[in-house]
């Protein structure tokens, strides 16, 4: 290579539509600053899916790591990074990322920091769980401070919407948002199941409730094009979907605090960014350079802006510009607000396996009238199994 050449260094996402455009707009600011490098991105999506597709991006991962070629940057979520930490595939980020970690919120420090103590990845796209509200549609103010006013509000509007009034993309989420909000952990510290006891049996009648008896929830992207359209009134969705929202609704969108369960818990969710041990040391230096420079308070605080996603750096929050920015959308300050009560996914091989195997056993349940004890029972022992065999047990 000519001392001329720029460095070429992988970026592996996946990113559609807009956030891919914001986010080919802020390594196009990297370059600037660095003009010795390249960053090749790469998203990974597939044409059937709209929005976001993450098992594309952890197909085509495992598939490279089999290989022996993987990018040298990567979007992965906190149980991939377990996964890909436990084989020695990842750089720690420690020492690496200097004073990042001391201007860093405590629940993006915890995403970051796996079971060895050590952390192999930083926060990037983070988002929380939200009710969305289509404010012209219902003439109480109030937003509902608990999971039993909010189906109390939901069947105060069952007459006037027969189809359904909230949306959520699956039983599995509804499911999830409040068993967490109870205070109830899918895995306990030795990374055994353990969503099927009392507050998984108290979440799965509330969803049986909801979307079964009342028959108040529909699920799937044409729910979330009905909330987008002004035609239903909630939907429980992440702050991800917020700048959407923002542009279709305008005033008409309301942002409401998630409904409190007693253990007051909210379910943070988005990924993280690693690096990749297998390219030489220039390229781990430029990928260690450009993970600085997204996760800058400068970076976080205008991707935040333009995706909806939070920022997560301390120091962003108050920046004035982020802070200008929020004092007009006061959605968002909603959103910013439930950060101290936010909950890390799970960081157990195989979490999103588990959200399958649970989701199916919450559709029996709504679907075929299967008993939700007994169905819960299943999803954890077959649970238990998978996590075993992925962990090589």
């Amino acid at each position: 290579m000519a001392a001329a050449d720029p460095l070429h260094i992988s970026f592996w996402h996946a990113f559609s539509g807009d956030r891919e455009a914001r986010l080919k707009e802020q390594v196009a600011r990297f370059q600037e600053q660095n003009p010795e490098i390249v960053v090749d991105l790469k998203a990974f999506t597939d044409p059937r899916k709209a929005g976001n597709d993450y098992g594309e991006l952890y197909k085509n991962l495992l598939q490279a790591l089999g290989e022996g070629r993987p990018p040298v940057v990567a979007q992965m979520y906190e149980n991939w990074v377990t996964q890909m930490a436990e084989v020695k595939q990842l750089v720690p980020l420690d020492q690496q990322m200097g004073a990042t970690w001391k201007d860093m919120p405590a629940v993006f420090l915890k995403a970051s920091t796996h079971a060895d103590g050590k952390r192999y990845s930083v926060p990037f796209n983070k988002s929380l769980w939200t009710l969305y509200a289509n404010n012209h549609l219902f003439e109480e103010k109030e937003p509902p401070q608990n999971w039993s006013e909010f189906r109390v509000a939901c069947s105060k509007l069952k007459q006037q919407f027969p189809r359904g009034v909230v949306a959520t993309p699956t039983p599995f989420d509804l499911f999830d948002m409040h068993f967490v909000s109870q205070g109830g952990r899918f895995f306990d510290a030795q990374k055994r199941p353990s969503f099927a006891g009392p507050l998984g049996l108290s979440s799965g009648g509330y969803l049986q409730g909801l979307a079964g008896q009342d028959s108040n929830c529909l699920f799937g992207p044409e729910a979330y094009r009905l909330f987008a359209d002004g035609k239903l009134p909630f939907l429980i969705d992440t702050s991800a979907k917020l700048a959407t929202l923002e542009g279709k609704l305008g005033e008409r969108l309301a942002v409401y605090p998630l409904p409190r369960g007693a253990g007051d818990r909210i379910q943070l969710t988005g990924t993280q960014l690693s690096l990749f041990n297998k390219s030489g040391p220039a390229e781990r230096r430029a990928g260690l350079r450009l993970l600085r420079f997204l996760t800058s308070p400068e970076q976080t605080r205008d991707w935040a802006i333009a995706t909806g996603y939070l920022p997560v750096r301390a120091s962003a929050y108050n920046d004035p510009v982020y802070l200008e920015y929020l004092q007009a959308r006061p959605g968002r300050m909603v959103i910013t607000g439930e950060l101290a009560r936010a909950q890390v996914q799970p960081q157990v091989v195989g979490w999103e396996a588990t959200r399958a195997i649970i989701n199916d056993a919450l559709e029996r349940n709504l679907y075929q009238k299967m008993p939700i004890d007994k169905e819960l029972t299943r999803a954890q022992a077959t649970t238990a199994r998978l996590v075993k065999g992925l962990q090589g047990k």
